[in-house]
């Protein structure tokens, strides 16, 4: 896989594409997994969806085999460690290795929506989109975006042309991001459904 970053100084948010043997694995879990309706979680005050479906995959209430997915989300989560590690010259992040904390997976039709939110309490968080809706003509360019705050404020005088990030991402690809970074979702018109599966991980001493 080859990155593709974007550096909003010092932030870096970096996106790919899944590999198809992963895809087709998460399109299925996540398949299986939203058939459950009482997996939903429900009554949890700290799931951040406004309309939808919320089912926790790590830690989870059924057994699930998903070796495989925590394996190849810390190699993502090195992968983006590394670039941060080239690009910056600093070397700190060579002593520390990823480690998975959690993971979710949210489905939500037409006018569901995220509001603001930040992922405390971990370092690296993605979003990997498994499915996407189709949407009606776009009278709002926010039509189903995420939209991320950038810790800047907008300052054409030192050629800081935005504070936003805002995307629209598609199935097969993911968004990998700092856990602090405040984000949100907006809602959409259209018709189908945005399925993703969104991951913590926190950042630990390298035993090697």
């Amino acid at each position: 896989m080859a990155l593709k970053v974007a550096y909003f100084t010092p932030t870096v948010i970096a996106a790919d594409q899944v590999p198809p043997v992963e895809f087709s694995n998460l399109f299925q879990l996540t398949q299986e997994l939203h058939l459950h309706t009482e997996l939903a979680e429900t009554e949890n005050p700290f799931v951040n969806i406004k309309g939808g479906q919320h089912i926790q995959i790590l830690p989870c209430k059924i057994e699930l085999e998903i070796t495989w997915l925590t394996t190849w989300i810390e190699s993502v989560c090195q992968l983006y460690m590394d670039v941060i590690t080239e690009q910056s010259g600093v070397t700190d992040l060579k002593l520390c290795k990823p480690k998975v904390t959690s993971i979710w997976t949210i489905r939500q039709s037409a006018g569901d929506y995220q509001p603001v939110h930040s992922h405390l309490g971990s370092n690296i968080s993605g979003n990997i989109y498994i499915t996407s809706p189709d949407f009606d003509s776009e009278p709002d360019p926010s039509n189903g975006r995420i939209e991320f705050k950038l810790p800047q404020l907008k300052d054409i005088s030192r050629f800081i042309m935005t504070d936003t990030w805002k995307t629209r991402p598609e199935a097969g690809t993911f968004v990998i991001f700092p856990s602090c970074l405040p984000h949100t979702v907006y809602p959409w018109t259209g018709t189908g459904l945005r399925t993703v599966v969104s991951f913590e991980a926190v950042i630990v001493p390298n035993e090697d």
